[in-house]
């Protein structure tokens, strides 16, 4: 063997081995970019039953706050009944009447007859005398 056909069949064999190990870092990168895609398939999985989660809790909170305002609105039509009809309120108990102990006497001027809130009935006195000094 001629030293040109040597340098051939070594370049050939140098072609040959760098394919092989351009195929076997192909297959490699291959390899990882398939477990990459397998990871970010599961995170995007994950990330999907989470929003599940959050989905339901904000449906449960949505129907929450619609069965608070139900409430709310039916406390407004009761105290607006009880307003027509000139009561008070359900949930308000009525003011004790002027002649219970600590009630309240809803006369402004307290001026009623026999009103037990005018005073203690007590007397005071005054005189007639003065002292002038001129």
């Amino acid at each position: 063997m001629t030293t040109f056909e040597t340098v051939v069949a070594v370049a050939l064999i140098a072609i040959v081995g760098l394919k092989i190990l351009d195929f076997i870092g192909m297959a490699t990168t291959y390899d990882k970019m398939k477990e990459g895609f397998e990871c970010l398939a599961k995170k995007v999985e994950y990330c999907e039953s989470q929003l599940g989660r959050i989905n339901g809790a904000t449906q449960d909170i949505s129907q929450q706050l619609d069965n608070i305002e139900d409430d709310i609105l039916d406390d407004m039509r009761d105290i607006r009944i009880a307003d027509k009809l000139g009561k008070t309120s359900p949930n308000v108990p009525a003011p004790l009447p002027c002649y219970v102990p600590y009630g309240i006497c809803t006369n402004p001027q307290m001026d009623c007859i026999n009103c037990p809130k005018r005073g203690t009935g007590g007397s005071w006195s005054t005189s007639t005398n003065t002292i002038n000094k001129d």
